[in-house]
């Protein structure tokens, strides 16, 4: 079960199936506000949920097995450092988390008011300084979630610290 506003009815993923009652009295169920692309065959499909669930679970079964049970374990390993990095790092430039709870690739910090700002001057240089959590937990408006993975250097942690000290 789930609601949408009317306005978003329509952009609701999957199949939506009616109850209905033809002419002769008998009960049916039909496929309603479905879209044209949800008529296509699966294998003809270029865009919907169904390939595109495949294609990221085929994926994602490449890399781990590419990875192997040993890479997959240095692979965490290297993350939760480099968030552990970034978090202390932050710590020690006065920018603390809430929360002390132990971390893997995300964790909260509290910035200063007026870090918006700051946040945009850092995406306009290609750098993304977290995720604000404002809009999803208004106790924590001035807090961030910052993300780590495997894809971020030890230079560019540097880089973001610097720039939030700044």
């Amino acid at each position: 079960m789930f609601a949408a506003k009317q306005k978003y009815v329509r952009a609701m993923p999957g199949r939506l199936i009616g109850k209905t009652v033809d002419r002769d009295g008998k009960t049916g169920f039909v496929l309603t506000l479905a879209t044209r692309e949800q008529h296509i065959r699966r294998e003809k499909a270029t865009s919907n949920i169904c390939s595109n669930q495949g294609l990221c679970a085929t994926a994602s079964t490449m890399y781990m097995a590419a990875m192997g049970g040993t890479g997959i374990r240095q692979l965490s390993r290297l993350n939760r450092d480099r968030t552990e990095y970034l978090k202390t790092s932050l710590a020690k430039a006065g920018f603390a988390s809430p929360f002390k709870a132990p971390t893997f690739n995300e964790f909260v910090v509290r910035f200063p008011k007026g870090f918006a700002d700051t946040w945009q001057t850092l995406l306009e240089k290609k750098i993304v300084a977290g995720l604000n959590l404002a809009p999803y937990y208004p106790e924590l408006s001035d807090c961030w979630l910052m993300c780590v993975t495997e894809t971020i250097s030890k230079d560019e942690i540097d880089a973001l610290v610097k720039e939030v000290t700044k």
